[in-house]
């Protein structure tokens, strides 16, 4: 018997499969939430993250050196306020390995639609270019640990976000002449804000010791249907090639509505 074969009937389960994910529900809205951790209350590294997952719930350290080039850990060395925060050391880049240490809360949902609110205080160690720095990460798991909408320093040493891994979202800069560089060896206070939408009017707000250096709108979420489920902070990637970064970080708190 011969086997009769077109390229309209490879067609139909091809369209039926996309009619099926366009047809399929958006994420329902997030209920009210907030996350805070000043660090505090942890004796060792290892008490930030409970078993129960109320707290932290895992850290990064890779680098092309071997993960004990990099540092992820709790620290009296210097605190935003109690006697604790956290430390991270990530070596330079050598082109092939990601350099990252930093740490991780997951569980998470943010979805289309819904504001993120960010607030943490950074020291960055002066002496060195920190250009390429990245701070901050909101993932999506379901894409292959896919990162969204990131922070980092671009060259220049002010702050900047791109969209991960995906080309269709544009870099949001601070404006052309007025780029505000960030400080080094003294807390800095950083706010975040993100409307959540794969189109054009999802929105970012970024403020650096209160005053507004990012204001821009565009692209914020990879898909209509994405969720992000993970926040990394810390030294979520060291892009710099010349130089290891030192970073602390104290005092994060995370929620889908307005700070006080």
């Amino acid at each position: 018997m011969r086997c009769i074969f077109s390229l309209g009937m490879l067609a139909v389960p091809v369209l039926l499969g996309l009619l099926f994910w366009q047809s399929r529900p958006y994420p329902a809205a997030a209920a009210a939430f907030v996350f805070r951790d000043g660090f505090e209350d942890a004796v060792k590294t290892e008490d930030l993250f409970p078993r129960d997952f109320s707290r932290w719930h895992g850290r990064q350290r890779e680098s092309g050196a071997g993960a004990t080039a990099n540092e992820v850990a709790l620290t009296t060395e210097r605190a935003h306020s109690g006697a604790h925060a956290l430390k991270c050391v990530a070596a330079p880049y050598d082109g092939h390995t990601a350099s990252k240490a930093d740490i991780e809360r997951g569980r998470l949902y943010f979805v289309k639609n819904d504001d993120v609110w960010f607030r943490g205080w950074f020291w960055l160690a002066g002496g060195t270019d920190a250009s390429l720095m990245f701070l901050l990460n909101l993932e999506t798991t379901a894409l292959h640990n896919s990162p969204g909408r990131r922070l980092y320093l671009q060259n220049g040493e002010w702050l900047a976000s791109d969209l991960g891994k995906w080309w269709t979202g544009k870099t949001f800069r601070q404006p052309r002449g007025r780029e505000v560089k960030f400080p080094k060896d003294r807390w800095v206070e950083l706010r975040v804000h993100l409307f959540l939408s794969e189109d054009n009017n999802g929105r970012m707000e970024v403020w650096q010791d209160g005053a507004k250096v990012i204001d821009a709108t565009g692209k914020t979420l990879p898909t209509a249907r994405t969720i992000y489920d993970r926040l990394q902070v810390g030294l979520t990637a060291n892009g710099n090639r010349q130089h290891a970064q030192t970073l602390f970080v104290d005092d994060v708190v995370l929620s889908n509505r307005p700070l006080e």
